[in-house]
């Protein structure tokens, strides 16, 4: 993943901010039951404590950057 990748302001936070899948269903709109099973999965790398999900800051932007729709010729050079 090329570290240079901008991603929207919106979804930037401090790298070391503790985040909740409420706080995360907010910031991207999408319902708390979508983050919770992205956490599960490990798709979005979180922590579990007595099934509460946390998510690091940093963790949630490498997520968002991922998530990013590239172009179709972006896609062919990455092969």
């Amino acid at each position: 993943m090329d570290n240079t990748t901008k991603i929207h302001k919106i979804f930037d936070v401090e790298d070391d901010a503790v985040l909740h899948v409420e706080d995360i269903a907010d910031i991207t709109k999408m319902h708390v039951e979508s983050v919770r099973r992205w956490c599960r999965s490990g798709k979005l790398q979180s922590y579990n404590f007595g099934n509460k999900y946390i998510v690091v800051g940093s963790d949630f932007k490498n997520f968002m950057k991922q998530s990013m729709v590239k172009s179709r010729w972006e896609q062919m050079l990455n092969e």
